[in-house]
């Protein structure tokens, strides 16, 4: 083995120094793997700040939260453990289906609503309730829930949302 390495270092043309060089390096880096693994860190922070800014955290979102289920009961009129009851409505010349609104809910004519009923409706928030006052105002009464369409900013899914809340009686 002595001979092999011999006149490996001999090709490589390396010198004594060299040699004497590298096996310091290796060595060196060795032994700093193996303190760097057997030693363990020290942390660099105080574990009473950091659990006081956990329990600001935790409040804030606590904040959050209670703001964010606000806002969504406001745009949710259904309890969410209700099952969508759906009915369906044959024309002459196609079939529709529509999500039927719950037995116990009050409809909404939005020929006839101002606009804080109208909020009520999901997804409809000011804005929109003096759009529909305002198309209403201009073009008259409403003939079909698809003139919905008609209002800047209402498309397909909010009108497929509010469809079985709305009548235009």
């Amino acid at each position: 083995m002595k001979r092999k390495l011999f006149f490996l270092l001999d090709r490589l043309q390396i010198s004594r120094n060299e040699r004497i060089s590298i096996s310091i390096l290796i060595l060196l880096t060795v032994v700093l793997m193996v303190v760097f693994q057997v030693s363990e860190p020290k942390a660099n922070y105080s574990e009473e700040y950091y659990a006081e800014l956990e329990s600001i955290f935790a409040e804030r979102s606590q904040v959050i939260e209670a703001e964010r289920h606000e806002i969504l009961q406001r745009y949710q009129p259904f309890e969410e453990d209700e099952t969508d009851v759906y009915t369906v409505t044959a024309t002459a010349d196609t079939t529709l289906t529509e999500k039927a609104a719950p037995a116990d809910t009050v409809l909404i004519n939005i020929n006839t609503a101002d606009s804080e009923t109208l909020q009520k409706l999901p997804g409809i928030g000011p804005a929109y309730a003096e759009r529909i006052i305002e198309w209403r105002k201009e073009n008259g009464k409403f003939e079909s829930k698809e003139q919905l369409l008609e209002i800047r900013g209402i498309g397909p899914v909010r009108l497929e949302n509010i469809r079985p809340l709305i009548t235009i009686e």
